[in-house]
């Protein structure tokens, strides 16, 4: 499984990201190419603590095997809701797609690699490698929608 932490990982969203124009179209949902970018910033800002998103008090999913299956094994299901919190709006350009998306793991990053980090909505606590591997899938996942 990748990780934004992981250098290599990390540089391989960036590029994926960067294959996106205003013209890429979604093989499934409703969100566009921008809308999906301001999604991942907000998500990113969810994942350093600096965005606020309610609990969904999904206790099943906060616990082994459960938690474990879905950060690491299964993939994200298309369609899945949103957090309100993390629904874009149409200002967002396409301008700086990389900034803010994968920000925190890189030599500027905000958070540690290791320890603790804020809770998720769904999954409650999460450590830094649990949201590094979180936050790589769910860019693979929209990427994927785009195709890229």
């Amino acid at each position: 499984m990748g990780s934004i932490l992981n250098e290599t990982d990390r540089a391989a969203i960036c590029s994926r990201l960067g294959s996106l124009s205003a013209s890429s179209t979604a093989r499934w949902g409703r969100m566009s190419v921008t809308g999906m970018l301001q999604h991942l910033r907000l998500s990113a800002r969810m994942a350093v603590g600096d965005l606020e998103v309610a609990p969904k008090n999904k206790r099943a999913l906060q616990v082994f095997p459960l938690k474990h299956l879905i950060l690491y094994v299964l993939p994200f299901p298309k369609g899945a809701p949103t957090a309100p919190e993390l629904l874009p709006d149409a200002a967002e350009s396409l301008r700086g797609r990389t900034r803010g998306v994968t920000g925190f793991a890189g030599p500027d990053r905000n958070g540690p690699a290791r320890g603790a980090g804020p809770a998720h909505p769904l999954f409650g606590p999460l450590s830094w490698r649990e949201w590094g591997t979180t936050t790589y899938k769910h860019c693979d996942h929209h990427l994927k929608q785009f195709g890229a």
